[in-house]
């Protein structure tokens, strides 16, 4: 199983759980020689020659401009089966209230979309975590990064079609 994972493992981002959990996923983030905002054409087109070459895709980097789901829709196009894991945000569910109200938007857009493309040979698992422990300590009480990956693998691992996944954690 090849798996390609958004997001940079060397920081504390649900992509260094990954790696933690699935040591031989690669990782695509500028430091790899990704260009994930797709602003050239040439980027959109590198993602294409490369996701071919994966079984599940990890789709975990908010990236604006509606980016995210982008890299969802050409992942679509071009596999005839896989899993892709898109990782949500419970400011999905705020909208206009959220003190960041477009990220909330297009979150719930990934969503949406992600369901909607979910089949029999395209899976699509939509986990939306809430509040998340990357070190900082205003977020100590947030769920561990590599919860996400145990999850995920977990996912992998039953064969399931499991397509929403919500894990409410907050700081009390």
């Amino acid at each position: 199983m090849k798996i390609l994972c958004t997001g940079n493992p060397s920081h504390s981002t649900i992509a260094s759980g990954i790696q933690r959990i699935f040591p031989e996923a690669d990782f695509a983030s500028r430091a790899t020689g990704y260009d994930l905002r797709l602003w050239d054409p040439a980027d959109e087109e590198h993602f294409k020659q490369q996701i071919v070459k994966y079984d599940v895709f990890i789709n975990s980097s908010f990236i604006a401009n509606g980016a995210q789901q982008r890299l969802l829709e050409i992942t679509y196009d071009i596999w005839t089966s896989g899993h892709v894991f898109n990782i949500g945000s419970t400011a999905e569910y705020l909208g206009r209230d959220s003190f960041l109200p477009h990220y909330s938007a297009q979150k719930r857009s990934l969503r949406d979309v992600g369901l909607s493309m979910n089949n029999t040979n395209f899976r699509v698992t939509h986990i939306t975590a809430g509040q998340l422990n990357d070190g900082k300590p205003e977020n100590s009480a947030g769920l561990e990064l590599i919860k996400v990956a145990e999850l995920i693998k977990w996912v992998v691992d039953t064969g399931n079609n499991i397509p929403i996944i919500g894990i409410e954690s907050w700081t009390s």
